[in-house]
């Protein structure tokens, strides 16, 4: 787990995602203010963040039970599985439940803009994350 690129990548998804959300509300008409879309993401993002924190100990754990140190074991098979489990439906399912409880909106109107956002994140999450492993697999 490295800590500075899941801050990184917390701090890009917080920046792009309150631009998204506040868009999104301004063109929906939704009479809510920055503030807001502040809280969503704010909310939104930090509990994913602290999800994460705790999926990386989880592994972090599981790898050593296994025994292995292996670089391409984890690159390969475990990172993939994680990041799906967790951009995809955790981030989903949370990403639903601030969108309903701040806006009062209709799951239908908050989940276009979800999606964007964790396909965004995921697009900058498979770029830190390469940028990582690639080079350690290779030394290995």
């Amino acid at each position: 787990m490295d800590i500075l690129s899941e801050l990184l990548r917390y701090l890009i998804i917080l920046i792009i995602g309150i631009i998204l959300v506040e868009w999104y509300a301004t063109k929906k008409g939704w009479k809510k203010s920055f503030i807001s879309s502040l809280l969503v993401i704010i909310c939104w993002k930090t509990s994913m963040l602290f999800i994460n924190f705790g999926m990386n100990i989880l592994l972090d754990h599981f790898l050593t039970l296994i025994e292995t140190d292996s670089i391409l074991y984890q690159l390969y098979i475990i990172y993939p599985i994680m990041l799906v489990i967790q951009s995809l439906f955790i981030n989903l399912v949370l990403g639903v439940i601030f969108f309903k409880l701040i806006y009062k909106q209709v799951v239908q109107e908050s989940i276009v803009i979800i999606l964007i956002i964790v396909v965004i994140e995921i697009i900058i999450e498979s770029f830190i994350l390469f940028s990582i492993l690639i080079p350690l697999a290779l030394i290995s």
